[in-house]
């Protein structure tokens, strides 16, 4: 069993080992822009988190329909077999969470949908198995996940809207 890590991680396993690799811990939280869709209210906020830096990502829905999201660059060679795995904690009503992983282009995106996720108010870890990714939309005919540019961590409007927080360590 793997002891995990606080931050944003990338556990590569192969056939005859695994290994943990912390993609962020963080820690700069300048690497992370935050962007929200027309109407939406959304800033980025540094936290502890239970084993140090964390960030949060305050917003208001207000009565639209709409996303907030981090965005940071970060290049990813994908190996056979991963999965990723953060801690969070929320004060939201379910919400859907989505982990989105972005090409080199910006056009094509690979993705895990949470619909009406019901955030925990305690740290929890969750993971994005490499089954729970799919090819989300974008032009290229390759869909397999090779490699990616960017991570987002999105907050889109579900059956809750409102406003909340989510921290991520």
């Amino acid at each position: 069993m793997r002891t995990v890590v606080p931050a944003l991680l990338l556990a590569l396993a192969s056939t005859a080992w695994a290994e943990d690799r912390v993609l962020d811990d963080f820690a700069n939280q300048s690497a992370w822009k935050v962007s929200a869709s027309d109407d939406v209210k959304a800033t980025l906020r540094p936290a502890t988190g239970p084993n140090g830096s964390a960030l949060c990502i305050d917003f208001d829905f207000g009565k639209v329909t709409g996303y907030v999201s981090a965005h940071r660059a970060l290049p990813i060679e994908f190996p056979a077999r991963y999965e990723f795995a953060l801690n969070l904690r929320g004060e939201s009503p379910p919400n859907a969470l989505q982990f989105k992983l972005v090409d080199a282009s910006g056009d094509n995106v690979w993705w895990a949908n949470r619909p009406d996720f019901r955030f925990p108010r305690e740290w929890q870890t969750h993971r994005f198995r490499q089954r729970d990714l799919s090819f989300a939309w974008g032009p290229t005919t390759d869909r397999e996940l090779r490699r990616t540019a960017a991570v987002e961590l999105v907050i889109a409007s579900g059956s809750g809207a409102g406003k909340g927080s989510v921290c991520f360590d």
